[in-house]
């Protein structure tokens, strides 16, 4: 059975604080769990979500034990090119971060060794295309291409975005293929279900629930044989193969 896991920060000790983030990232886990038979395995919102659990176990991280074990798994918080952010007072520290932030092949995030295929972030920033650190310019690849280590698509935004309660049901009804029941009000008897590929169902939510004058963006890695810009999620269509070594990774921005 395909499994997800979700965590959320509204009650921010060092940032502003978010409204929500809970509705947000609680309406993608709902979705998923009761209309599309997935198993729900976990979903840590505030002081309960922890940086550690995206962190690789060569930083002391515990990522194989929720963020790595589970199929989708979808954040939302606040961000930067640099990572995504939790509580100060939470294992381990306040950002999961990307290579580069702290030195190069520095980053939390090496996922896919175990179950992930698909990380949402739901934060500013993170997919920015290019961003400065100590007078070197970086992009979006010299970031986080060691992240991927079997993972499928990272989806993000480039620019800000807005702190809504919608995208998470939004897109987890695209990608089951709820969406004209869950969006447009629509009986499902009669249309029944259109699944969309992730990519598809990233970019179709953020038009939807972002403004004209922000962006989103996906980055996802391949290899020969291997081709997740056509993953749909479990049950709802074809899965690519683990692209892990990958040979290549492709960055896509979208205006919303």
């Amino acid at each position: 059975m395909a499994t997800v896991g979700v965590e959320w920060v509204n009650d921010y000790d060092w940032l502003p604080k978010l409204t929500y983030e809970d509705k947000d990232a609680g309406g993608f886990y709902d979705e998923l769990v009761h209309h599309a038979s997935w198993i729900g395995v976990f979903n840590w919102g505030d002081s309960n979500a922890w940086e550690d659990d995206f962190k690789r176990t060569e930083k002391d991280g515990h990522a194989p034990d929720w963020a790595d074990a589970v199929d989708f798994c979808y954040f939302t918080g606040h961000g930067s090119p640099w990572g995504f952010y939790f509580r100060s007072d939470v294992p381990d520290d306040s950002i999961a971060e990307s290579d580069y932030n702290s030195g190069p092949l520095n980053g939390d995030l090496r996922l896919g060794r175990n179950h992930l295929n698909w990380l949402a972030l739901e934060v500013c920033n993170t997919l920015q295309w290019e961003a400065s650190s100590g007078g070197t310019t970086y992009n979006a690849f010299d970031r986080w291409r060691s992240a991927f280590e079997g993972l499928h698509i990272m989806c993000s935004f480039t620019t800000t975005s807005l702190d809504l309660d919608t995208p998470g049901r939004y897109f987890a009804a695209l990608l089951d293929g709820r969406w004209p029941s869950v969006i447009f009000g629509l009986p499902e008897f009669l249309i029944g279900r259109i699944p969309l590929r992730v990519i598809d169902a990233w970019f179709l939510m953020t038009s939807i629930t972002q403004p004209d004058w922000a962006e989103a963006a996906v980055l996802y890695a391949g290899k020969a044989g291997s081709d997740p810009s056509s993953d749909y999620i479990h049950g709802c269509g074809s899965v690519s193969a683990d692209p892990y070594p990958h040979t290549y990774r492709v960055w896509i921005p979208h205006a919303c």
